[in-house]
């Protein structure tokens, strides 16, 4: 399965580039940086990076749901039943799907990713260190 991180600027980029340097390179991580590239639209960029792909499976990663990017992918995907979009890019969420084996039929493959993005956001919280006192050192 292909992965295509695709953000508003340099985000995605980035979160390839700090994938890479936890896991080492990944052939199948891909990242498009939306409105950096002037007269290139985000379909356009889609366009010529799926297309190169070798397979027609894959999973879109946008930064923000409802925002620009995350539409223009929606909407580039309609129809093809082997492309999956989650919005809300994270580390965790890129790190646990690059390590997983995905299922061969679609329903099967969103509960995995539908599993994969609760998991991925069980680790996000405020944490007030002022107030945890000695708890630091013993949670980590």
């Amino acid at each position: 399965m292909e992965i295509v991180l695709a953000s508003h600027s340099n985000l995605s980029v980035g979160m390839k580039e700090t994938t890479e340097f936890i896991m080492g390179k990944q052939d199948n991580l891909h990242a498009i940086a939306a409105y950096v590239e002037e007269g290139k639209s985000v379909g356009d960029q889609l366009e010529e990076l799926v297309s190169s792909l070798a397979t027609n499976e894959v999973i879109f990663i946008t930064d923000l749901k409802g925002g620009s990017v995350n539409s223009a992918v929606s909407e580039y995907m309609i129809g093809k039943e082997k492309y999956f979009l989650i919005s809300g890019m994270n580390l965790a969420l890129v790190l646990e799907l690059l390590s997983v084996s995905f299922k061969e039929k679609r329903e099967e493959v969103i509960k995995q990713l539908e599993e994969i993005v609760v998991n991925s956001a069980s680790g996000t919280e405020v944490i007030d260190v002022n107030n945890l006192g000695t708890q630091i050192d013993e949670d980590f």
